[in-house]
């Protein structure tokens, strides 16, 4: 396998959140040649598929904080855990700013893979979202995303409110989708079919390019 993550990669990925920042320094050179430059490798094959395939506006960058995050923890909000993630997350966005442009997501994990489509909402972009999910375009996301839960055992996350906003209703019928404040993401993970030698890059962009395509039409509402 000259391209994509060995066995051996995925095993190392798995064992880095029992790791400390020392062991983590012994094992750097290994991280780098298993883990960092194929996941770069990753981000710059299926980026051009996305464009191809489901719009060329969407972003992405082979590098740590473009769509590729950072493999450590942030202990300032999450004191209990490893200093390290056991997961790779990668993410191509569409629009600006990037916090809050619609985005699709993969995860993966030693074992397992992980997608999602979603946005962030600000203050102008909740107000964006609430009126076209009241109005009649709201009925075409419930079909969209019934469709994409048809496939897949997607979880949504993001509603923050337990009343529906005024001026809206209690029964207003896609109350659940206005009480939606923070943002909107729809995901849900799957087992990742490895070889005897790991997954090849070809076989990993074909499986992401499957499953975010499968949530293309979601994306392209949230982006109109």
């Amino acid at each position: 396998m000259t391209t994509g993550f060995s066995a051996e990669a995925l095993a190392l990925l798995g064992a880095l959140s029992t790791y400390d920042k020392h062991r983590f320094a012994a094992e750097k050179q290994a991280y780098t040649r298993l883990i960092a430059e194929p996941t770069k490798a990753w981000v710059s094959a299926l980026l051009p598929r996305l464009q191809a395939e489901i719009s060329p506006d969407i972003t992405g960058a082979p590098k740590t904080n473009g769509s590729i995050a950072p493999i450590n923890n942030d202990l300032r909000f999450s004191p209990e855990k490893s200093p390290y993630k056991n997961h790779l997350l990668l993410r191509f966005w569409q629009g600006s700013p990037k916090h809050l442009a619609p985005t699709l997501w993969v995860r993966l994990g030693a074992d397992e893979i992980g997608f999602a489509t979603g946005v962030g909402l600000d203050p102008a972009g909740l107000k964006r979202f609430r009126a076209r999910i009241a109005g009649p375009e709201g009925e075409a996301f419930e079909a969209l995303v019934a469709a994409l839960s048809a496939k897949h055992p997607v979880d949504i996350a993001g509603e923050g409110l337990k009343r529906v906003p005024k001026p809206w209703s209690e029964d207003h019928p896609r109350g659940r989708w206005l009480k939606f404040n923070r943002g909107v993401q729809l995901r849900w993970p799957e087992p990742l079919l490895v070889g005897v030698d790991g997954i090849d890059q070809a076989a990993l962009v074909d499986l992401c390019m499957a499953r975010l395509g499968d949530c293309a039409a979601v994306h392209r509402w949230l982006t109109a």
